[in-house]
């Protein structure tokens, strides 16, 4: 059994993902929803600053983490001249900052699980870039950077990094828009499709 750190657990993707691996042992953290599954859970606003003691606590007792995955987005559809930058604070706050957080905190107890693993839920706009969408497209950039970076500097650890890039996926993100807007942002600009991460593979993105 493995322990998994699973960081925005009650979104869309979050919920998925706790259900392929609720065998496992999860530590999970949201803003304000529970967790369906069993889990040890943890409320979190990740869109305020937090410092690395609010989590710290959240770990006693456990040695090893054998994967951290994050799925965190907020939504954003907004032209550029009208984005406050609180909306853009709370933006880097979710997509960058509370990432780093948690990798900072959980390397540690990584580097001992032996072949620890780094999931980052991105999006296809941080690739391609998305009009309306500039700022959310702006920070999931910025965590496939993160991605590509880390897996260099944390291959000596045997950790590896990646990051999975979905298209649009219907939910509560996708509220605001109508039917042809979504069927719109459904066909991102061709590009490499990697459905099936092999062993070893770090450093990658895979868009589905």
């Amino acid at each position: 059994m493995n322990n998994i750190v699973l960081v925005g657990a009650t979104g869309d993707i979050g919920k998925s993902i706790h259900e392929c691996l609720k065998d496992d042992k999860l530590i999970t953290f949201s803003h304000r929803n529970t967790p369906e599954l069993k889990s040890t859970h943890h409320y979190l606003d990740l869109s305020e600053p937090f410092k690395e003691s609010e989590i710290e606590d959240c770990f006693n007792g456990l040695k090893t983490v054998d994967t951290l995955i994050f799925t965190p987005g907020e939504a954003l559809f907004e032209l550029i001249q009208d984005t406050r930058l609180e909306q853009v604070d709370a933006q880097y706050n979710v997509s960058v900052r509370a990432l780093i957080t948690f990798i900072k905190v959980l390397l540690p107890k990584l580097r001992q699980s032996g072949s620890a693993s780094i999931i980052v839920i991105s999006s296809v706009w941080g690739t391609y870039g998305a009009s309306m969408e500039s700022i959310y497209s702006t920070f999931k950039g910025a965590q496939e950077t993160l991605v590509k970076s880390l897996a260099k500097e944390l291959a000596p650890s045997n950790i590896t990094v990646n990051a999975v890039a979905p298209g649009v996926v219907r939910g509560k993100m996708t509220l605001k828009l109508n039917e042809e807007d979504i069927d719109d942002a459904g066909r991102p600009p061709a590009g490499p499709f990697n459905r099936t991460p092999g062993s070893g593979i770090s450093g990658r993105i895979f868009n589905i």
